[in-house]
């Protein structure tokens, strides 16, 4: 089972999104894959009441997951603060057994496996696990997502300063487009890529475009290409 690890600079960065396109491309070429998300928090309600944790759903939904949700997440809390804390508003605590565990319902059903974090590296999952804890147990590469805007730069070199020092691999850096059409244009989506390129030239740069099907490097991503992010 080949894992990938997809991480943000920050919560709101479009972590999900970046997730689902990959889950999708791999599905779209037929490959055995599964989501997974050891932890989460912040519950929306729909109009029947009903409980959703959106991240949650829309991992399953790029999988067409019909299953019980707790294979996509087996840990689920509502208050929109950090898991640890949500946990414990509710007299409950994060299993950081079970963080790493839960995993294992994805073996002998799929052979690749996209795993999506909470926050950025840093971010407590447990009283005891962040992120980083996390995907350095689980020995996999990271993609970083990252909102593409001013001051992206910084949070992204030290995001893989984080990932360095734990041992872990940045197989890529995912710059996502937040902005809406009509914003106001940010000078420094034109150079942004470029200088992160720079300063991270063994790093392959992709670009997430708003409202794109498919991540973009030199020209559209092929599943090929993907699969070398899992380290296949």
């Amino acid at each position: 089972m080949h894992k990938l690890f997809v991480t943000g600079t920050d919560t709101s960065v479009g972590k999900s999104w970046v997730a689902s396109l990959i889950l999708r491309q791999l599905r779209r070429d037929k490959l055995r894959t599964g989501a997974y998300k050891p932890v989460c928090s912040g519950v929306e309600f729909k109009a029947d009441g009903t409980r959703v944790w959106p991240d949650v759903e829309a991992l399953a939904n790029a999988i067409d997951w019909t299953g019980e949700i707790e294979a996509v997440c087996p840990q689920r809390f509502a208050a929109p603060v950090v898991p640890n804390v949500a946990a414990g508003l509710e007299g409950r605590k994060v299993s950081d057994s079970l963080l790493r565990t839960g995993l294992r319902r994805w073996e002998n059903i799929a052979d690749y496996v996209v795993i999506e974090g909470a926050g950025g590296l840093l971010c407590p999952l447990s009283d005891r696990t962040s992120v980083a804890d996390l995907a350095a147990a689980l020995q996999t590469p990271l993609v970083i997502v990252a909102a593409n805007r001013l001051g992206v730069i910084n949070h992204t070199l030290l995001s893989v300063e984080v990932a360095r020092s734990r041992g872990l691999k940045t197989a890529a850096v995912v710059l996502n487009c937040c902005n809406a059409p009509g914003d106001v244009i940010d000078p420094s989506l034109k150079t942004n890529q470029n200088q992160l390129q720079h300063w991270l030239p063994e790093v392959p740069i992709f670009e997430c475009r708003h409202a794109a099907q498919q991540l973009i490097h030199q020209s559209t991503v092929d599943t090929v290409e993907l699969l070398k992010l899992f380290g296949t």
